[in-house]
C-alpha cells in the first residue's frame, strides 16, 4: 500500500508541474530560444513555476536568439520535422517519466504515433560488433518486426544498424533515437538506412534542433531516451567499457514505482568469451540482466514484457 500511495503522490506532483507548464505560455520558439541562450532542460523544468514570467521576458528580449530559433523551426517544418514541447498533449508520455531529465523539446521525423506505443523493445550493442553479435541483433529485431512490434535503437554502426535492418526486413517499424539535429545523419553512411526507416513508416527522433552535431556527451544522453521508451532492453553484444553500458545504467535508474514501470534488461549469453562480449558476461555474472540466446523465440506478453519460448 505504501508504494501505491507513494506513486499517487508522484503522479499528483507531475500533474501540478504539467499545469504550471501550461500556465507558463512559453511557446516552442521561446523554449528553443532559451536553450540557445544556454538554459538546460533541467533549469527550465525546475524554474518554470517560480520564474515563468521572467523566462518569457528573457526570451522576448533576446532578439537575435529568438530570431534564430524561429529560423531553425521554419527550416525543420519545411523538411517535415515536427517539434513537440513538453507541455503538448502529443508529447510522449514515456518521456514525462524522466521528470527533470526529460527533454523540453523533441524533434521528430516520420511517424510520431510510434512514440506512444507500448509494445516495443530496445535492441542495442557495440559499433564494433562481430558477425555473431550482428546476427543476435538482427534475429531478435526480425522476430519483433514479424510480430508487428516496434524496435528501438540508435542508428549507430554495428548492432544498432543490424537491429533496425532486421526489423525493416521483416516488414516492421522501427524508431531511431539520434544524438544530432535531424538535418545531420550520424554516421553519414547510414543515410540510406535512415531514409528506409522513414519510407517504411518508422521514426527518427532527437532532442536536438537542426545544426547540432553528435558528440560523446550527447551520445550518452540519448541512451536515456532509448530505454525510457520501452520496458525491455536487449544487449546484443558489447565490451565491458562501452556506450551500451550507459544505456543499461539508465534502464536501472529509471525503474520502479517512481517511474511507473519496471525495466527488464536481457543480455545475450555467448558460449565463447572475448573482449567484444565482455560486457554481456559482466551483466550476467552480476545478475544485472537476464540471459537470452541466439535461436530462442521471443514475444511480448500482455504487459509488453519479453517472453522467451
Amino acid at each position: 500500500m505504501k508504494n501505491r500511495e507513494d506513486w499517487k503522490e508522484v503522479v499528483k506532483k507531475r500533474q501540478n508541474k504539467m499545469e504550471a507548464w501550461r500556465l507558463s505560455f512559453l511557446s516552442v520558439e521561446e523554449l528553443l530560444c532559451l536553450q540557445l541562450l544556454g538554459y538546460s532542460s533541467k533549469q527550465l523544468y525546475e524554474n518554470v513555476e517560480s520564474e515563468r514570467y521572467s523566462l518569457k521576458e528573457t526570451a522576448s528580449m533576446s532578439i537575435r536568439e529568438l530570431d534564430k530559433a524561429k529560423r531553425i523551426l521554419d527550416r525543420q517544418t519545411k523538411a517535415g520535422v515536427i517539434t513537440i514541447p513538453y507541455n503538448d498533449e502529443a508529447y510522449p508520455h514515456h518521456f514525462r517519466n524522466l521528470c527533470r531529465d526529460a527533454p523540453l523539446l523533441i524533434h521528430v521525423l516520420g511517424n510520431k504515433d510510434l512514440l506512444n506505443r507500448e509494445d516495443n523493445v530496445a535492441i542495442i550493442g557495440a559499433r564494433a560488433a562481430d558477425k555473431e553479435g550482428l546476427n543476435m541483433a538482427y534475429e531478435f529485431a526480425e522476430q519483433m518486426g514479424k510480430q508487428g512490434h516496434i524496435v528501438i535503437s540508435g542508428l549507430a554502426l554495428g548492432c544498432d544498424t543490424a537491429a533496425h535492418q532486421g526489423c525493416l526486413d521483416a516488414g516492421g517499424q522501427t524508431i531511431a533515437v539520434v544524438a544530432s539535429g535531424l538535418d545531420i545523419t550520424h554516421p553519414k553512411v547510414n543515410k540510406s538506412l535512415q531514409d528506409e526507416i522513414i519510407a517504411k513508416g518508422g521514426t527518427i527522433l532527437s532532442e536536438h534542433p537542426f545544426g547540432v552535431k553528435a558528440n560523446p556527451t550527447r551520445l550518452v544522453a540519448r541512451c536515456r531516451m532509448q530505454v525510457v521508451l520501452t520496458q525491455s532492453v536487449i544487449v546484443a553484444q558489447c565490451p565491458i567499457i562501452s556506450g551500451t553500458m550507459y544505456a543499461v545504467r539508465f534502464a536501472q535508474e529509471y525503474n520502479g514505482v517512481p517511474f511507473g514501470w519496471e525495466n527488464n534488461v536481457y543480455s545475450v549469453q555467448y558460449d565463447t568469451q572475448n573482449e567484444l562480449n565482455s560486457g554481456n558476461k559482466f551483466l550476467l555474472d552480476y545478475n544485472l540482466a537476464l540471459p537470452i540466446r541466439l535461436g530462442q523465440e521471443i514475444t511480448l506478453d500482455l504487459d509488453n514484457k519479453i517472453v522467451i519460448a
